[in-house]
């Protein structure tokens, strides 16, 4: 007993198709065929637009480090940490800003 079918062809597959909607005389079955059919051509779509142009980037990401002098006091350290921390701050509150321009937006509509 074999357990994977044997091969088909795409002949088979189109005779079949045929064949089954040539005998189906309910009207729901078309329907449900059709929309079967669109939804699975719908969702192989996607996989391949995304597969092709979204899903691709514009290159590699270069990530640069700051080098700093290995003489520097702990007091330059501090000032260093206090100043991206201060920039940090900066971007959330730009963050939470941008999120409650947003809020008011859609409150206005009742959302």
């Amino acid at each position: 007993m074999a357990i994977f079918p044997r091969p088909v062809h795409p002949r088979t597959l189109i005779a079949d198709v045929r064949r089954v909607w040539r005998s189906s005389t309910s009207r729901y079955k078309l329907v449900f065929g059709a929309i079967s059919i669109a939804v699975t051509s719908l969702i192989v779509t996607g996989f391949i637009l995304d597969s092709r142009w979204l899903g691709t980037s514009s290159g590699p990401t270069v990530i640069y480090a700051e080098d700093f002098p290995a003489n520097r006091t702990d007091e330059q350290i501090k000032q260093d940490q206090w100043a991206v921390a201060r920039e940090r701050r900066a971007a959330a509150e730009e963050r939470r800003r941008q999120w409650k321009r947003l809020d008011n937006v859609l409150s206005r509509y009742g959302f």
